[in-house]
């Protein structure tokens, strides 16, 4: 006979009680919950009392109960993470064919920010970006497009390494965050020998907490072409799009 692994039957009660909220389209006092759920009052109301600190289950005016935000936020942040890449994907194609520019999708690692999709140019130029690919913090559209809406912790040991302690430079790449921030793209103007293609732009892609999931970029540009108002336009919009697909709804990300 198999036997079964022991467990924490709390826990397992505590995600019971969780599914029977999140099925629920409307608010439910606590006597009638406990009676569908054949749970004693007293003990439900313990688990409900956790559940409203934490946001799982919040109470209307009238003291009933439905589930709460939490649920929503967490369900989001799962769907943004895991399959990013394939969510992006029409979408990095569209501004491709919208810019006749290379695209690319990138996300955040330790290392700093990663390329894990490349499209190339419809036009035949010689720019490649290999997947794995970690770009600099301050010497990229994308490296800066991260830290910008990044709590600064999260990239502060890229940037120590970067600027090698040079305080000086160190505050610029700071300040020139706060226009990124404003703007809701970053720009790379010079050409960085260690990155493909003369120019690039970056944009955010926010989850539904108002994190930055990934970022977006155009990458490619002759160097003696200025980078056009309409290829930043592009760019913003595709990066709205993948936001509100992804749930986000505020107006600035959150630090």
């Amino acid at each position: 006979m198999e036997k079964k692994n022991q467990g924490i039957q709390s826990v397992e009660q505590a995600f019971d009680i969780i599914d029977f909220f999140s099925n629920k389209n409307h608010p439910i006092s606590l006597g009638d919950a406990a009676v569908e759920m054949d749970i004693s009052k007293s003990k439900l109301h313990k688990y409900l009392a956790s559940f409203l600190r934490i946001g799982v289950i919040i109470q209307d005016a009238n003291g009933n109960y439905c589930h709460g935000s939490k649920l929503i936020e967490l369900g989001a942040k799962i769907l943004g993470h895991t399959d990013i890449l394939h969510f992006c994907e029409p979408e990095l194609q569209r501004l491709r064919l919208e810019t006749q520019e290379a695209t690319a999708l990138a996300v955040w690692t330790t290392q700093g920010p990663m390329i894990v999709r490349f499209l190339e140019s419809p036009y035949p130029v010689a720019i490649s970006f290999r997947v794995g690919f970690h770009a600099p913090l301050t010497g990229s559209s994308v490296g800066m497009c991260f830290a910008a809406f990044s709590p600064e912790e999260a990239y502060q040991h890229l940037l120590t390494a970067e600027t090698k302690d040079q305080a000086q430079l160190s505050e610029e790449f700071k300040q020139d965050l706060i226009s990124i921030k404003d703007e809701g793209y970053a720009i790379r103007n010079k050409v960085n020998p260690s990155i493909p293609g003369a120019k690039a732009i970056s944009a955010p892609v926010f989850d539904a907490t108002g994190n930055i999931v990934a970022c977006i970029l155009i990458i490619g540009f002759k160097q003696q072409d200025a980078i056009q108002e309409k290829d930043i336009k592009a760019i913003r919009d595709t990066s709205k799009r993948l936001s509100r697909h992804l749930g986000y709804t505020m107006t600035k990300a959150v630090r």
